[in-house]
């Protein structure tokens, strides 16, 4: 399976409603006209028009450049607005204050920006598609953050130094920075509540004073499941990191809610699992999370709570030590009403609220470690499938975990091959059989994606590979994976690669018949070929009786061949039918074939910069413009572009007596670009009559 591509969707369809995101209150109302702005800000400082220029630019370049919130106007790049101007024009709706979060290249930390927003189309749907891309940045950012955060765990925890590191973030002070001894009964109120700075919420007011409002929202969004997350960070360029982040923990959120202000990070699927090497310290297995440890000083501070409350003869059930009676904890402190209703016992219900969550996960914790085992082993394993450009079989000896890992989980080799093989069987994007030698249980498996590179240079197979196509609901087997290819328009990497699969296909057709001629004879006795040798001499044929093995292959071959030839006959009637059904084009596709050019590669480079600078627009005269070349003169270009040999371009007709601009010819009917591009439009600072002009023949088109 190829890599994920990780650039953002263009105006994707999010599947997480604003709403629902927690974004409060969702924009609604259009920011104040132009005039009026700068009536109010000639009123402060004339100056500050150059500012407004810069943010309305920023937002401009946003959406030009693939919603990155990195183009937008940050405070510490406006002149002459300061933050309190900032606010108090905020309040009268000029512009929009927000916050996103990224990782410093150079020290790889969290940083803040702090950003303002106006378009210049003063539209408030447009206001919230930014502060959704801001939540998507800031929602990666952190994602980034808790990857090179598991990477320090493993290391503390590997290192054994783990439990001081977790104990180290508890800050337990009073109001003046003071300590606090946790063992002090006078104290246990306090520490109960300092309990609190376990949580990402506290550890993000401290370093980088994010805004109230985005917080909530930014932890509601990572307290979704993965899926729901992947699909919200689809609109902006994702980091390897932050996708790696998510899928190492599995089916959970990155962030667990104890209560509404209270969440912790979840263990990843490495930290789960034990490699069952031995402390030299204690002898014992280092097993802990982190969130294990914080389990066990919410345990040591009930039982402290217990200590306190209850009259010693009612306390003798209470173990000194241990985690084994948290559920008793939680139960008698509930029934306490001098710690649920007294006064001197503030934040009493959240910390029940966060101790109960804590002992749910505790008890789901050995489950959790079975299915991390589990999601280790079928990770590596389709790593392996991937990697692999022949048929790989995946049975137990495929399972590469220590067996000391195994029996810590509660596991055996044989459940977690069943979990895997059901596993693969639910992929569709790994061919797999059930493998035909042993009785043992396991599957032959090919990826997809080597399909052509494992019928190429694994001649012995090719026949397995083609059965097992087709034992994958493709009728047509390896026949399916011919296409036919253009020069010109195609790679020559891919027509290359047809080439020598047409050749392999012709080759595997002639041995797959010699071994069909050689099976008949052998099954046919000596006397037999006797018989057929002596009729021979007198030029009398024997009809063959074909083995219904090679019937099933041959008919497979036959109606492939057949169904080819029925595509390579009437791809014109395909092809009319399929434009009846288009829309109306948007504008000239390039000139006729009888005329073609080739585009020279100097100029090409330039067309695909220009392509690339303005989201799609190859404007004509900022071509030539940027070539400054005498060679390449406008009307050269011009014809250039429209008699292009590879046919890539459309000529936007109408707008010739305006401003010349091509476009990609595979952009025409792509309704995400269409969306982007008119967003760009209506947010261009430079009012030229071109912009608009174009703004109105698009928008003129999508509508019809």
């Amino acid at each position: 399976m190829p890599e994920a591509d990780r650039s953002p969707k263009t105006s994707p369809e999010l599947g997480l409603p604003a709403q629902e995101l927690g974004i409060v209150p969702p924009e609604r109302v259009d920011l104040i006209p132009e005039e009026e702005l700068r009536n109010l800000l000639l009123q402060t400082n004339p100056k500050a028009m150059r500012d407004l220029d810069l943010i309305e630019k920023g937002v401009e370049n946003f959406f030009l450049f693939n919603q990155s919130p990195f183009a937008l106007a940050k405070f510490e790049q406006l002149q002459f607005l300061k933050p309190a101007d900032l606010t108090y024009f905020e309040n009268k709706n000029g512009f929009v204050l927000y916050q996103y979060m990224f990782v410093s290249e150079e020290t790889k930390e969290l940083g803040l920006s702090n950003v303002v927003l106006r378009p210049a189309s003063r539209k408030s749907e447009q206001v919230q598609k930014i502060k959704l891309a801001c939540l998507a940045q800031s929602a990666s950012a952190f994602l980034q953050f808790i990857h090179r955060r598991d990477f320090i765990l493993m290391e503390k925890k590997n290192s054994g130094e783990l439990r001081e590191w977790v104990q180290r973030q508890y800050i337990n002070t009073d109001e003046k920075g003071n300590p606090v001894d946790f063992q002090d009964s006078k104290n246990l109120s306090l520490s109960m509540r300092n309990l609190i700075t376990f949580s990402m919420e506290s550890f993000l007011h401290r370093n980088l004073k994010l805004n109230e409002e985005i917080l909530g929202t930014f932890v509601s969004i990572l307290s979704k499941k993965p899926p729901e997350i992947s699909e919200f960070l689809a609109q902006i360029k994702t980091e390897g990191d932050a996708i790696t982040a998510l899928e190492r923990r599995g089916n959970r959120p990155p962030l667990l809610q104890l209560h509404q202000e209270f969440h912790l990070v979840q263990p990843s699927l490495d930290e789960l699992i034990n490699d069952s090497s031995p402390d030299p310290k204690t002898g014992a297995t280092n097993e802990e999370t982190e969130m294990e440890i914080v389990y066990e000083i919410f345990i040591s501070l009930a039982r402290r709570i217990l200590f306190h409350l209850l009259p010693a003869e009612q306390t003798s059930w209470i173990q000194s030590d241990g985690m084994m009676q948290g559920s008793e904890f939680l139960a008698e402190l509930r029934r306490h009403p001098a710690f649920t209703s007294g006064k001197n016992w503030e934040g009493s219900d959240l910390f029940l609220q966060a101790f109960e969550v804590l002992i749910q996960s505790m008890n789901s914790l050995s489950t959790l470690r079975k299915e991390s085992l589990i999601n280790l082993a079928f990770t590596d394993i389709v790593i392996r499938i991937r990697e692999t450009k022949e048929p790989l079989v995946v049975d137990q000896n495929s399972i590469k975990l220590k067996d000391a890992a195994i029996q810590a989980a509660g596991l055996n080799k044989a459940e977690i091959l069943d979990q895997i093989l059901e596993k693969i069987k639910s992929r569709n994007d790994i061919l797999k059989r059930e493998k035909a030698t042993g009785s043992a249980p396991g599957l032959l498996t090919l990826a997809l994606e080597n399909v052509i590179p494992a019928f190429l240079y694994t001649k012995d197979k090719r026949t397995s590979v083609h059965n097992m196509i087709r034992k994958n609901g493709q009728a047509k087997g390896i026949y399916a994976f011919l296409r036919e290819v253009t020069e010109g328009v195609d790679s020559e990497v891919a027509i290359d690669e047809q080439l020598r699969l047409s050749k392999a296909i012709s080759e595997w057709e002639k041995e797959t018949e010699k071994q069909k001629r050689k099976a008949e004879q052998d099954s046919k006795s000596w006397i037999v070929r006797l018989l057929e040798w002596i009729l021979g001499l007198f030029g009398i044929a024997v009809a063959s009786t074909e083995k219904k093995d090679f019937e099933t292959l041959d008919e497979s071959i036959g109606s492939a061949k057949n169904v080819n030839a029925q595509k390579q006959s009437s791809p014109k009637s395909e092809s009319t039918e399929s434009q009846t059904k288009r829309k109306k084009s948007l504008g000239v596709i390039v000139g006729p074939k009888e005329k073609s050019l080739l585009i020279p590669p100097k100029l090409q480079k330039v067309i695909d910069y220009v392509d690339r600078n303005n989201n799609g627009l190859i404007w004509l005269d900022e071509v030539v413009n940027t070539v400054a070349s005498p060679e390449f003169g406008k009307d050269k270009v011009a014809d250039l572009i429209y008699y292009d040999q590879k046919r890539r371009y459309i000529e936007i007709r109408s707008m010739n007596s305006v401003r010349h601009v091509f476009i990609r010819k595979e952009l025409e009917f792509d309704s995400a670009w269409l969306d982007s591009v008119l967003e760009y439009l209506e947010n261009v600072t430079a009012k030229n009559p071109e912009f608009a002009a174009l703004a109105d023949t698009l928008r003129k088109f999508r509508e019809e």
